[in-house]
């Protein structure tokens, strides 16, 4: 066959081979573009851990109540009302210590009375914690403040070994999280009030 006939023969495979080129780069590229696509499968540093809390800082924080509220002059304020609890090292209210010391007194219910908590000494050692040292989680700390109901079997089964759990959940407000990112101390820049057991061998870290 002469050369110029299988040019001509060839000439349509060619065409539909950069046909083909052309639509996967166009796929691609659009993937790319858009948000979850191609771009976006490897995870960034900021998302392993989900939104970390800011730095601590000097700054004054913001305000808890509404300054426009004309009834905000009426409630205490939180500056007052911590000012005779014992601070932490972050200069926040530490509550543990203050319920060991008698500054406060948590009630059993929410209108007061109800049946006393049921006080329990026991302190379970987390220790799949890497390089970490082990984890020590003091019920005795807790179980004034909470019925095991707020925490079996919803958050916890209360079984060793049954609660797989990594800081990621933890600073995304799941497990732990679930208090310490919102209501009691952050679990960020405090790590040694949870990491407290050296491992066997291990210098103390803090």
């Amino acid at each position: 066959m002469e050369p110029r006939a299988r040019d001509r023969m060839q000439q349509p495979a060619r065409a539909a081979i950069a046909a083909l080129a052309i639509g996967i780069a166009c796929v691609l590229g659009s993937a790319v573009a858009q948000p979850g696509g191609a771009a976006d499968a490897e995870p960034r540093a900021a998302d392993l851990f989900g939104a970390a809390p800011e730095p601590p800082t000097d700054d004054a924080p913001a305000p808890v109540h509404d300054p426009a509220n004309p009834d905000a002059r009426r409630l205490q304020q939180p500056q007052e009302a911590f000012s005779a609890l014992p601070p932490d090292k972050r200069g926040k209210p530490d509550w543990s210590q203050a319920l060991r010391l008698g500054a406060i007194e948590p009630r059993a219910a929410v209108a007061g009375g109800g049946e006393p908590v049921q006080a329990l000494d026991l302190d379970i050692v987390m220790k799949n914690t890497a390089q970490m040292p082990y984890v020590r989680f003091p019920h005795a700390a807790h179980a004034p403040w909470l019925t095991c109901g707020n925490c079996h079997d919803g958050l916890f089964v209360p079984k060793a070994g049954a609660n797989a759990m990594n800081m990621a959940q933890i600073l995304r407000g799941q497990a732990c999280g679930v208090c310490h990112a919102t209501v009691a101390f952050s679990a960020m820049y405090t790590c040694e009030r949870c990491h407290s057991v050296p491992q066997p061998g291990q210098k103390p870290w803090w």
